[in-house]
């Protein structure tokens, strides 16, 4: 797909999009088009750019993206040497969903109090 339908499928712009290529977080395949070339994406840009949102807005750094995609693509790191890495993150993520609920009571509670 070209820039423009991954642009409108994941809600980024095409500098984000460019942004992350250029970081190596996804891949595209040079296309002629004419006397032109183009950027063709696939399917596992879309899912890698899903999985990349998912992991910043749960407080993964790009930085630690790309060294997860990096290491399932070369097995540079094996699941045992990558799982510190794993349970700490996954610890963060179960504070963080505390801490969710903890505010979302608070919330409700504040909405019962003034009979909204």
């Amino acid at each position: 797909m070209k820039i423009s339908e991954l642009c409108k499928r994941t809600g980024l712009s095409k500098d984000g999009i460019r942004h992350y290529e250029q970081l190596g977080l996804i891949h595209s395949q040079r296309q002629p088009a004419g006397t032109r070339f183009y950027q063709d994406y696939d399917e596992d840009s879309l899912e890698r750019i899903e999985i990349i949102q998912c992991g910043k807005s749960c407080g993964f750094t790009l930085k630690e993206i790309k060294n997860i995609f990096d290491c399932s693509e070369t097995d540079a790191l094996t699941l045992t040497e990558l799982r510190p890495f794993l349970l700490e993150k996954l610890g963060e993520l179960e504070q963080r969903a505390q801490e969710i609920e903890r505010m979302k009571a608070i919330i409700q509670r504040n909405l019962a109090d003034e009979g909204c």
